[in-house]
């Protein structure tokens, strides 16, 4: 079984902060991308408290998730395009990705206070970036 691990990291003023081949990760085992979950929350933590000393006023949307692959994918590219499938396919428009999310981890961090970001939201962001 194959599992990836998506993050986002957004100031919504400016968009995706995240460099490239950042954003996914693929790993044979649920362990492992735990593992990279893990240590990917906590970089994305430093990051959105280095970006808030510079940019006081803006608000970053940060989130996670692992993601068990319906087949057997050997390559980022390939559990992408795989992932496109699962969305043509699924019966369920609310919920496209159901029983594929492992774990999920968002947060808001605003002027005002951080806040959860909700796990729905963040996979409807990953829907249009996959559409």
């Amino acid at each position: 079984m194959s599992y990836v691990v998506i993050s986002s990291y957004e100031n919504i003023d400016t968009g995706d902060m995240q460099a490239e081949g950042e954003a996914v990760a693929l790993f044979e085992s649920e362990a492992a991308a735990r593992q990279h979950f893990a240590s990917r929350s906590s970089t994305l933590a430093v990051a959105v408290r280095n970006a808030r000393e510079f940019s006081v006023a803006s608000t970053f949307i940060t989130w996670l998730v692992v993601l068990r692959m319906p087949l057997e994918v050997t390559s980022v590219g390939e559990a992408l395009e795989d992932l496109e499938l699962v969305l043509e396919e699924t019966e369920s428009i609310d919920d496209p990705f159901g029983e594929l999310v492992v774990e999920y981890q968002g947060s808001r961090n605003a002027p005002e206070g951080t806040t959860d970001h909700p796990q729905q939201e963040a996979l409807r962001e990953l829907e249009a970036w996959l559409s």
